[in-house]
């Protein structure tokens, strides 16, 4: 599960994937559109509720602060742009 989000100066990422050995790891980053700025976060979970309860926790404060959700698959362009059948 990944999530992106931007201000008019900032970026940020969060996702959440489950290791081999069956933790789940909560990845942050966030960077400066105008700048070098930023950084990356790592967290661990043992359980998915917890990591879940965290993920929705940063989501909701990411949103309060103003910044606004990127949908990336709305910036995918359709292979065939003209309509014509393969």
């Amino acid at each position: 599960m990944r999530i992106e989000f931007k201000t008019d100066r900032r970026g940020y990422a969060l996702a959440l994937d489950q290791d081999l050995f069956g933790a789940f790891i909560l990845y942050r980053q966030w960077w400066g559109l105008m700048n070098r700025r930023g950084g990356t976060k790592r967290q661990v979970f043992f359980d998915h509720d917890s990591a879940m309860r965290e993920f929705q926790r940063i989501q909701k404060t990411r949103l309060r602060r103003g910044y606004v959700s990127v949908d990336r698959q709305s910036t995918i362009r359709p292979s065939n742009e003209h309509g014509a059948q393969e």
